[in-house]
């Protein structure tokens, strides 16, 4: 199934621990994951090489999680924008044409998806609850309302024309976020 985040917290939430909440994510989804690809969207500096890394991830437990949180910390230490990184952990090769990896943030926080089955998302989920972070911090995809742009400007007539549509997250509607 494939989940989405939830953008709530971790775009309207401030001093949302967004590192820790990349982390625990990548570590708990790398477990069932056999290859990993990380780039740096945003270099600190032109220096860094390399600025992509990938390849298989070890086969032990404990190995995987060392190698997922040395990727983590090196795209944060090494990014200008912390939200821009592209990070892929799957059970084959990566990328594959058509597919969303298992754990795939491959731009920034509105390109980050979960490719878990559900008894791997409940997983997750109390990793995230033992971690002290919300336990709908992505939610099924199907559950996006997405409504026509509002307004009677030209712009807001172009875009509903153009079939443009303005999403909401689960949270964003409960917190009265919408504007339809």
């Amino acid at each position: 199934m494939l989940y989405v985040a939830e953008l709530f917290y971790l775009q309207e939430q401030q001093g949302f621990p967004f590192q820790k909440a990349v982390q625990v994510t990548a570590g708990v989804v790398a477990r069932s994951c056999s290859h990993f690809q990380a780039r740096l969207v945003t270099p600190l500096r032109g220096d860094i090489v390399p600025i992509e890394r990938q390849g298989l991830l070890p086969t032990h437990p404990w190995e995987k999680e060392a190698l997922v949180t040395e990727l983590v910390n090196w795209i944060f230490t090494n990014s200008t924008v912390d939200e821009l990184f592209y990070l892929l952990l799957d059970d084959a090769p990566i990328p594959q044409a058509n597919k969303v990896a298992k754990f795939d943030h491959h731009d920034d926080t509105y390109c980050w998806f979960l490719n878990l089955s559900e008894t791997e998302f409940a997983i997750l989920q109390d990793a995230w609850r033992q971690n002290d972070l919300p336990t709908n911090l992505f939610y099924p995809e199907q559950e996006t309302v997405c409504v026509p742009y509002s307004g009677n400007d030209l712009r807001s007539k172009i875009l509903r024309l153009l079939g443009v549509r303005k999403c909401y997250t689960p949270m964003q509607l409960q917190n009265g976020e919408i504007a339809g």
